[in-house]
Protein backbone atom coordinates (compact mmCIF):
# COMPACT_ATOMS: atom_id res chain seq x y z
CA UNK A 1 0.00 0.00 0.00
CA UNK A 2 1.38 3.28 -1.10
CA UNK A 3 1.68 6.21 1.37
CA UNK A 4 -1.40 8.25 -0.52
CA UNK A 5 -4.22 5.01 -0.54
CA UNK A 6 -2.84 4.93 3.39
CA UNK A 7 -4.03 8.61 4.16
CA UNK A 8 -7.03 7.95 2.25
CA UNK A 9 -7.60 5.08 4.10
CA UNK A 10 -6.68 6.45 7.64
CA UNK A 11 -9.51 9.79 6.22
CA UNK A 12 -11.96 6.91 6.02
CA UNK A 13 -12.06 4.98 9.14
CA UNK A 14 -12.10 8.73 11.16
CA UNK A 15 -15.02 9.06 9.07
CA UNK A 16 -16.97 6.51 9.73
CA UNK A 17 -17.85 6.72 13.69
CA UNK A 18 -18.61 10.24 12.94
CA UNK A 19 -21.60 9.59 10.51
CA UNK A 20 -22.42 6.52 12.87
CA UNK A 21 -22.73 9.23 15.61
CA UNK A 22 -24.50 12.17 13.42
CA UNK A 23 -26.97 8.95 11.73
CA UNK A 24 -27.30 7.91 15.51
CA UNK A 25 -28.69 11.48 16.63
CA UNK A 26 -30.88 11.81 13.53
CA UNK A 27 -32.46 8.83 14.41
CA UNK A 28 -33.23 9.72 17.98
CA UNK A 29 -35.25 13.12 16.74
CA UNK A 30 -38.54 13.18 16.60
CA UNK A 31 -41.07 15.66 14.71
CA UNK A 32 -43.34 17.84 16.84
CA UNK A 33 -46.58 19.35 16.15
CA UNK A 34 -46.99 17.46 12.90
CA UNK A 35 -50.62 17.91 10.80
CA UNK A 36 -53.43 15.36 11.34
CA UNK A 37 -51.16 13.98 14.54
CA UNK A 38 -52.65 12.78 17.56
CA UNK A 39 -49.86 13.88 20.17
CA UNK A 40 -50.92 17.46 20.17
CA UNK A 41 -53.73 19.86 20.96
CA UNK A 42 -55.24 23.07 21.05
CA UNK A 43 -55.63 25.00 23.75
CA UNK A 44 -57.52 29.00 23.47
CA UNK A 45 -59.06 30.89 21.18
CA UNK A 46 -56.35 31.54 17.73
CA UNK A 47 -56.98 29.97 14.72
CA UNK A 48 -54.67 27.13 14.01
CA UNK A 49 -53.63 25.91 10.20
CA UNK A 50 -51.50 24.61 7.51
CA UNK A 51 -50.64 25.08 4.58
CA UNK A 52 -47.46 23.34 3.08
CA UNK A 53 -45.96 22.21 6.32
CA UNK A 54 -46.03 25.47 8.27
CA UNK A 55 -48.30 25.64 11.13
CA UNK A 56 -49.85 29.29 11.55
CA UNK A 57 -51.90 30.91 14.61
CA UNK A 58 -53.30 34.05 14.17
CA UNK A 59 -55.19 35.75 16.50
CA UNK A 60 -56.69 39.52 17.63
CA UNK A 61 -57.37 39.06 21.52
CA UNK A 62 -56.98 36.12 24.29
CA UNK A 63 -53.76 33.91 24.58
CA UNK A 64 -53.54 30.23 22.66
CA UNK A 65 -51.71 27.50 21.99
CA UNK A 66 -50.81 24.24 20.35
CA UNK A 67 -49.17 21.96 22.80
CA UNK A 68 -47.70 18.14 23.18
CA UNK A 69 -49.36 15.53 24.84
CA UNK A 70 -46.09 14.46 26.35
CA UNK A 71 -43.77 15.45 28.81
CA UNK A 72 -40.29 16.13 28.28
CA UNK A 73 -36.84 16.72 30.27
CA UNK A 74 -33.70 16.93 28.73
CA UNK A 75 -33.61 17.63 25.41
CA UNK A 76 -32.77 20.12 22.73
CA UNK A 77 -35.88 21.73 20.38
CA UNK A 78 -34.88 23.26 17.22
CA UNK A 79 -37.81 25.08 15.28
CA UNK A 80 -37.92 27.61 12.22
CA UNK A 81 -40.39 30.88 13.27
CA UNK A 82 -41.87 33.67 11.55
CA UNK A 83 -43.33 36.37 13.56
CA UNK A 84 -45.41 39.57 12.30
CA UNK A 85 -44.56 42.97 14.08
CA UNK A 86 -48.13 42.68 16.47
CA UNK A 87 -47.65 39.12 17.79
CA UNK A 88 -46.50 38.06 20.97
CA UNK A 89 -45.60 34.57 20.55
CA UNK A 90 -42.90 32.19 22.86
CA UNK A 91 -42.43 28.54 23.12
CA UNK A 92 -43.42 27.47 26.58
CA UNK A 93 -41.10 24.32 28.19
CA UNK A 94 -41.56 22.50 31.41
CA UNK A 95 -45.31 22.81 31.76
CA UNK A 96 -45.82 20.92 34.43
CA UNK A 97 -49.56 20.54 33.95
CA UNK A 98 -51.75 22.01 30.85
CA UNK A 99 -51.60 25.88 32.36
CA UNK A 100 -49.68 28.23 30.82
CA UNK A 101 -47.52 31.30 32.65
CA UNK A 102 -44.46 31.94 33.63
CA UNK A 103 -45.41 30.76 36.91
CA UNK A 104 -45.71 27.20 35.61
CA UNK A 105 -43.48 27.22 32.53
CA UNK A 106 -40.87 28.76 31.53
CA UNK A 107 -41.06 30.50 28.49
CA UNK A 108 -39.00 31.16 25.36
CA UNK A 109 -40.28 34.42 24.36
CA UNK A 110 -40.85 35.81 20.61
CA UNK A 111 -41.30 39.30 21.09
CA UNK A 112 -39.10 41.77 19.13
CA UNK A 113 -41.51 44.55 20.49
CA UNK A 114 -41.73 43.92 24.28
CA UNK A 115 -42.33 46.43 26.41
CA UNK A 116 -39.67 44.78 28.68
CA UNK A 117 -36.66 44.84 26.49
CA UNK A 118 -35.22 42.00 28.60
CA UNK A 119 -37.85 39.44 27.42
CA UNK A 120 -37.32 40.14 23.85
CA UNK A 121 -36.89 37.42 21.65
CA UNK A 122 -34.81 34.37 22.52
CA UNK A 123 -34.99 35.46 26.57
CA UNK A 124 -35.92 32.76 29.08
CA UNK A 125 -38.85 34.37 31.09
CA UNK A 126 -38.56 34.39 34.07
CA UNK A 127 -34.87 33.14 34.46
CA UNK A 128 -32.80 34.72 31.96
CA UNK A 129 -32.86 37.97 30.26
CA UNK A 130 -31.92 37.99 26.42
CA UNK A 131 -28.11 38.54 26.03
CA UNK A 132 -27.92 39.99 22.93
CA UNK A 133 -30.74 42.06 20.92
CA UNK A 134 -31.76 39.77 17.28
CA UNK A 135 -34.48 41.21 14.84
CA UNK A 136 -36.68 38.48 14.25
CA UNK A 137 -39.80 40.42 12.69
CA UNK A 138 -41.50 39.16 9.41
CA UNK A 139 -38.82 36.92 8.29
CA UNK A 140 -37.53 32.97 9.08
CA UNK A 141 -35.47 32.72 12.28
CA UNK A 142 -34.21 30.04 13.55
CA UNK A 143 -34.61 28.80 17.66
CA UNK A 144 -32.77 26.35 19.31
CA UNK A 145 -33.53 25.49 22.77
CA UNK A 146 -30.75 22.97 24.58
CA UNK A 147 -32.30 21.99 28.43
CA UNK A 148 -30.25 19.57 30.31
CA UNK A 149 -31.27 19.18 33.95
CA UNK A 150 -31.23 22.60 35.51
CA UNK A 151 -29.58 24.38 32.52
CA UNK A 152 -30.75 26.42 29.65
CA UNK A 153 -29.76 27.94 26.82
CA UNK A 154 -31.35 29.58 24.12
CA UNK A 155 -29.74 30.16 20.21
CA UNK A 156 -31.85 32.59 17.94
CA UNK A 157 -30.27 32.49 14.38
CA UNK A 158 -26.88 30.78 15.77
CA UNK A 159 -26.48 33.69 18.50
CA UNK A 160 -26.84 32.68 22.17
CA UNK A 161 -30.19 34.90 23.37
CA UNK A 162 -30.75 33.16 26.79
CA UNK A 163 -28.68 31.46 29.41
CA UNK A 164 -30.04 30.32 32.68
CA UNK A 165 -29.97 28.02 35.64
CA UNK A 166 -32.77 26.75 37.55
CA UNK A 167 -34.20 24.28 39.83
CA UNK A 168 -37.69 25.20 40.00
CA UNK A 169 -39.34 23.08 37.26
CA UNK A 170 -37.72 19.74 36.46
CA UNK A 171 -40.08 18.72 33.33
CA UNK A 172 -43.24 19.25 31.42
CA UNK A 173 -45.05 19.51 28.15
CA UNK A 174 -44.49 21.56 25.90
CA UNK A 175 -46.49 24.99 24.03
CA UNK A 176 -45.76 27.02 20.92
CA UNK A 177 -47.89 30.09 21.71
CA UNK A 178 -49.97 33.12 19.96
CA UNK A 179 -51.05 36.13 21.94
CA UNK A 180 -53.68 39.00 20.80
CA UNK A 181 -52.97 42.67 21.67
CA UNK A 182 -56.81 43.66 21.60
CA UNK A 183 -56.55 46.08 18.69
CA UNK A 184 -55.03 43.62 15.28
CA UNK A 185 -54.75 40.52 14.38
CA UNK A 186 -51.35 38.82 14.81
CA UNK A 187 -49.34 36.22 13.12
CA UNK A 188 -47.31 33.91 13.94
CA UNK A 189 -45.71 30.73 11.80
CA UNK A 190 -43.46 27.66 12.93
CA UNK A 191 -42.61 24.82 10.45
CA UNK A 192 -39.38 21.82 10.76
CA UNK A 193 -40.15 21.35 14.80
CA UNK A 194 -37.96 18.64 15.64
CA UNK A 195 -36.72 17.50 19.66
CA UNK A 196 -33.40 15.52 20.30
CA UNK A 197 -33.62 13.55 23.74
CA UNK A 198 -30.54 14.11 25.57
CA UNK A 199 -29.20 11.09 27.52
Amino acid sequence: MNFINSIKQTKLHLLIPTMLILNSSCKNSQALFLENASNWEKNGNATWEFSDGILSGSITRGNSFVVTNEKYDNYILELEFNPDAVINSGVYIHCGEKVFNTEKCYEVNISDNNATQANRTGSIVPIGPQLVAVETVNKWNTLKIKVDGNHFQVWTNGILTGEATDDKLSDGFIALQALGNNQTDGKIQFKNIKITPLK
